[in-house]
């Protein structure tokens, strides 16, 4: 937005001149981080299977369903199988940039969405892992949003990788504080010196030699 004459104006933008995501060089996340995924949705599949196996064992019910029991058994291996290979489809499909003044990370198979996490928007980051994480060397960075409740999660990166970032966030926060501090106060000096009020000259008045022009008439 900017000023003219102290009003105000928004020019309207082209489409076609938007930037655009499509183009752009996504980095993938760590290669190991598709298998994590499987072994934990492994683990998941076979203590559920254990508790399953348990209700069915004990449970007496089922004399007078007996049609349940394969049914919900067929139903589970079904889940169990998709859980395990789907990491192998959406993985490859997710992605990050980390550009000067913000991160974007995409993710989605059917329904895509990409994200931005702007610096200065950002409070605080932190970075993570769970013993599976730690297992497989990867590490997960978490942002947190000035007056958000919950930070955003970006999973799938590797150690190394993380802590990087973890460091170039907070110092992007620290000098992005710093900079839109020193624009706001040039923006506040250079509205101040637009305001600044001139009394309009008299007819007659200020010496020859200072811009003052009398007319041969008013002499």
């Amino acid at each position: 937005m900017e000023r003219a004459h102290g009003m105000f104006v928004n020019p309207e933008v082209p489409l076609d001149s938007l930037p655009g995501t499509e183009k752009l060089a996504w980095n993938p996340l760590h290669p190991r981080f598709a298998r994590r995924l499987q072994l934990g949705a492994l683990f998941r599949a076979i203590l559920i299977a254990a508790a399953w196996g348990a209700i069915h064992y004990f449970g007496v019910i089922w004399e007078q369903v007996p049609w349940a029991p394969p049914l919900i058994w067929a139903l589970f291996g079904v889940f169990a199988l998709w859980s395990i290979l789907w990491p192998l489809v959406s993985v490859p499909r997710r992605g990050y940039i980390v550009r000067e003044r913000d991160i974007l990370y995409r993710s989605g198979v059917f329904w895509r969405s990409v994200r931005a996490f702007p610096f200065n928007r950002v409070q605080h980051t932190k970075l993570d892992s769970t013993p599976l994480d730690r297992w497989f060397g990867l590490a997960s960075v978490s942002v947190f949003p000035a007056g958000a409740h919950s930070g955003q999660r970006i999973r799938g990166f590797g150690r190394k990788t993380a802590e990087r970032l973890r460091i170039y966030i907070s110092e992007r926060i620290e000098t992005g504080g710093e900079e839109g501090e020193e624009e706001s106060a040039a923006a506040t000096g250079r509205e101040e010196e637009g305001t600044e009020s001139v009394a309009p000259a008299k007819v007659g008045e200020g010496k020859v030699g200072e811009g003052t022009v009398r007319a041969e008439g008013d002499r």
